[in-house]
């Protein structure tokens, strides 16, 4: 999908409206796209306040050394 289309989740009766949100507000539609509401570029060029499509957060991994090795014996 294309970051300059809108998607239609930002369209339907739950999802948030462009005023009355921090910078930095994050949403989640129900198809699984996440969405973040900041500073950037409309189709015209101008600068607004907006939802665009962003990369989910990363969620931290236990620690590498669990997963390779198991616990010592003996």
């Amino acid at each position: 999908m294309s970051s300059t289309l809108l998607h239609i989740c930002l369209e339907t009766d739950g999802a948030p409206d462009a005023e009355g949100h921090e910078v930095g507000s994050r949403w989640i539609c129900e198809c699984g796209l996440n969405y973040v509401f900041h500073e950037g570029f409309n189709p015209r060029g101008g600068l607004t306040n907006a939802w665009f499509v962003a990369p989910p957060l990363p969620k931290p991994r236990s620690a590498v050394g669990k997963l390779l090795f198991g616990p010592r014996k003996g």
